[in-house]
């Protein structure tokens, strides 16, 4: 978010929830969020509309392909320091 008076970057300093729409299919909710201008110090604010489904978490499991708690990032097979130094071996 640009600050509407130098235009410099923002980081958010506050959020709050405005009110909560139930009766919206999916559930809403509205927000008000202040930010603060890294370059000037300006405090602004912008009221936005989300959706909760959207920001629930998914339950978490592992990506295929990475490595799950039983084998959690085990090298395949042992390598000996005689493995690294075969390069050696050629010279």
């Amino acid at each position: 978010m640009n600050c509407p008076k130098c235009s410099g970057g923002s980081y958010v300093s506050d959020e709050e929830v405005v009110k909560v729409l139930e009766n919206t299919t999916p559930i809403k909710v509205i927000l008000k969020v202040t930010y603060v201008c890294r370059s000037c110090g300006e405090r602004f604010s912008r009221v936005f509309s989300e959706d909760v489904e959207a920001k629930r978490k998914e339950e978490w499991g592992p990506s295929p392909g990475m490595p799950t708690s039983e084998h959690a990032a085990r090298p395949a097979h042992a390598v000996e320091p005689a493995d690294r130094l075969r390069f050696l071996d050629k010279i």
